[in-house]
């Protein structure tokens, strides 16, 4: 089941398995923002991580010195999700905990998916109700694509990131196999741009735990053309594309990241994890705009 949210300038579509952002099509200028989920480079769109993000070692982890199955990125972003309103700018999908996440999440949840449009502005919410009596502890992110070159006329190095603010920024090192090393490259971003190519992502992932900005634009230093991408309560910043010239980037705002290697912590203390107690609610999300200057 595909969901559509339209007005007169942009068309959004939403698939109900993972709640899952897949089509922000402007009509002005005839153009698809989100990346088509071609598997030939990397099939998705624009995941939902929960509740973990990145990858825990071995795909296990302990709460209360209990060990937990979880693959990477969670589970949120291959459940079927049901509709709990829609109207024509607003659409809400939702998923529960059930026996089967008990066993590799131990905790009970309500996780809503609230996306609206307002004139060429697509806001993608994440709520998470805490049901239970207790506290419940979870990581939550986004992982939205965007197609870059924007067109057939430019390539991947004719656009650059343009942050909001000066950043002095530290960027987060990963291992081979994608866990954090413990070490941080200092000062590896400073200023407000960064240049893309494709060598930028042979180490994997841009990750920032430290950015001063609340949003960036993807910009087409040729055309003059962007896409901004804003994020609202998100401490942590990773940018990601798949090598092999791959025509997209990812801009993923997230609460955690992935486990450092060989450290072994209890979930309740991995890095950004949500601490959420009883009966209360947890918001974070992010917007699209594209802009033509």
């Amino acid at each position: 089941m595909i969901y559509t949210l339209e007005n007169d300038q942009i068309s959004v579509k939403v698939k109900q398995l993972g709640a899952e952002l897949c089509s922000y099509f402007d009509k002005e200028n005839s153009r698809e923002i989100i990346w088509s989920g071609n598997p030939e480079f990397w099939g998705r769109h624009a995941p939902i991580l929960f509740p973990i993000i990145g990858k825990v070692e071995n795909n296990t982890y302990t709460i209360n010195k209990k060990s937990y199955n979880l693959t990477q990125h969670g589970f949120a972003r291959d459940q079927e999700y049901k509709i709990i309103s829609q109207t024509k700018s607003i659409l809400i999908l939702g998923l529960e905990s059930t026996k089967d996440t008990l066993k590799a999440y131990p905790f009970e949840f309500k996780l809503q998916v609230e996306i609206s449009i307002h004139e060429k502005e697509v806001k993608v919410l994440y709520r998470v109700i805490n049901p239970s009596n207790s506290s419940i502890y979870f990581c939550i992110g986004a992982h939205p694509a965007f197609n870059v070159p924007f067109d057939n006329t430019s390539t991947f190095t004719d656009y650059e990131l343009a942050l909001e603010k000066e950043e002095n920024s530290d960027r987060i090192l990963l291992t081979p196999e994608g866990f954090r090393t413990g070490t941080n490259l200092v000062g590896w971003l400073k200023g407000s741009t960064i240049k893309l190519t494709e060598e930028l992502f042979n180490d994997d992932a841009l990750i920032f735990d430290d950015l001063k900005s609340r949003f960036l634009t993807i910009h087409s230093i040729k055309t003059n053309q962007s896409v901004k991408v804003s994020w609202n309560n998100y401490p942590h910043i990773g940018i990601w594309k798949q090598l092999n010239n791959a025509p997209f980037i990812c801009i993923e705002p997230w609460n955690g990241m992935a486990d450092q290697a060989g450290l072994g912590n209890d979930f309740k203390d991995k890095k950004g994890v949500i601490n959420l107690t009883a009966k209360s609610t947890f918001e974070c999300s992010y917007s699209i705009e594209n802009i033509i200057n």
